[in-house]
């Protein structure tokens, strides 16, 4: 992260001694922080829990004195390291520029160094972020059968279940569903680029992900559906994991290899961007350079490749295409954190789903986290469903049918959500209402 590694010889007070060769968080990073307090009410976790402890602040204090010698990494500054969603609301609403999300990161790193990561985790996190994600066949192999499932008899059953349980089945794969549009009496805007000349445009790669692709692949296939209609030549998309959530789970050389995998392929492809439909993978993506030291050859083509990064909707947004259809429901847009606040991405997907909802959009007035985060929702069930609640009421107070996100993650929390409260409300990719109105 910051390039700053301790000694050969160094130990942390207490006799850790773990962090040989480990980088860590930046010194720098971490006394930019004034302790103003002005994360605070922007945390998730510190709504959520009211404690000092489990806010950036609170954090980042812990990690300093880790740093600089006076207090040990323990499990109980682990437990807290772990609390944090990483969802870096705190990133906007800090006015010292704090980079909250590469010091927690790499204070991760230590943790996962030390071997302080919790024991309950570490069979589910083994599998998932190390035996299962980075190998697509496998990964396919182990959602074959929900997959099978979603397009069964057997979900003609799903309204039997209890109302718990039938959350947990509305977050499971199933096909896709129309969207109700209806055409546009006269175009806003002048016609497609793709209209005259399909395929004329930058080349682009599209990343399909491991659970995208496996859970949800239709989303792929509007993704590469909307890059053609907005005009861009479509290359073979990259199958793979991106390592986010190995960075996450401070997996760090792990995030490595898979980020060069992905840089080599990105290159011998000859593609000018690289497009993300994932909030989180985008922003690993985009700062690939913070998993390298500034010596390492890798740093300046990981910088290179993330400034090539694009999310779908910037994409979309920069080629002036416009709908031809217009949605026919009310609808709302939820901020995935990681495209709001690590990517500080937030009009272009507003303004595309202004133009395809009319009258229809409804502002949400809410960027805080729904709770996804990951794997943190199986990982801290009960924060991740207290922040649930508070996203569904923000959703049923603007009357929306439709929820549109840019992640995953988010898309099926939220359906589990809605579908646990009973709400009459769709939750879609951001994708899939752009392939419906284009």
């Amino acid at each position: 992260m910051s390039g700053e590694t301790l000694d050969q010889g160094s130990t942390l007070s207490g006799g850790t001694g773990y962090l040989r060769g480990i980088a860590a968080p930046s010194t720098q990073g971490l006394n930019t922080c004034t302790h103003c307090g002005l994360c605070l009410n922007a945390c998730p976790t510190y709504r959520v829990l009211g404690a000092e402890m489990d806010s950036p602040r609170g954090r980042v204090f812990m990690m300093r004195q880790v740093n600089e010698e006076q207090m040990p990494l323990s499990e109980l500054i682990a437990h807290h390291l772990y609390v944090c969603l990483d969802c870096r609301a705190c990133e906007t609403a800090c006015p010292s520029g704090v980079p909250y999300g590469s010091l927690v990161e790499a204070g991760r790193a230590q943790v996962e160094a030390a071997g302080l990561t919790p024991g309950r985790w570490r069979l589910m996190r083994w599998l998932l972020n190390r035996a299962i994600l980075p190998r697509p066949w496998l990964t396919r192999a182990v959602f074959a059968f929900p997959r099978w499932y979603a397009g069964s008899p057997l979900r003609l059953l799903a309204r039997l279940l209890p109302r718990g349980a039938r959350g947990w089945e509305a977050s499971l794969p199933r096909p896709a569903a129309p969207i109700p549009v209806r055409p546009q009496a006269e175009a806003a805007s002048p016609p497609a680029p793709h209209g005259a000349a399909p395929d004329a445009g930058p080349k682009v790669m599209a990343l399909t992900g491991c659970i995208m692709e496996a859970m949800m692949p239709h989303l792929n296939r509007a993704t590469e559906s909307v890059l053609r209609k907005a005009g861009y030549t479509v290359v073979a998309p990259y199958d793979g994991c991106c390592g986010a959530l190995n960075v996450h789970a401070g997996e760090r050389q792990a995030a490595k290899r898979m980020a060069q995998e992905l840089i080599v392929a990105f290159e011998r492809s000859g593609a000018e961007y690289y497009i993300s439909n994932s909030a989180g993978c985008g922003a690993q993506l985009k700062e690939y350079a913070h998993l390298f030291e500034h010596d390492d050859p890798w740093h300046d083509r990981a910088e290179r490749f993330g400034a090539s990064v694009l999310d779908i909707s910037q994409a979309v947004a920069a080629r002036g295409v416009s709908s031809r259809r217009t949605l026919d429901a009310t609808v709302t847009y939820q901020d995935a954190c990681h495209l709001a606040h690590a990517q500080r991405i937030r009009k272009e997907p507003r303004g595309l789903l202004k133009e395809c909802a009319g009258a229809g959009y409804r502002e949400l007035g809410d960027d805080q986290c729904c709770g996804s985060a990951g794997v943190y929702n199986l990982t801290h069930p009960e924060i991740a469903n207290e922040l649930l609640r508070q996203k569904l009421e923000r959703v049923e107070a603007t009357g929306a049918r439709v929820v549109v996100t840019g992640n995953p993650g988010c898309l099926l929390h939220l359906r589990r959500g809605v579908a646990e409260r009973g709400m009459n409300v769709d939750v879609r990719h951001i994708a899939e209402v752009l392939d419906a109105t284009l």
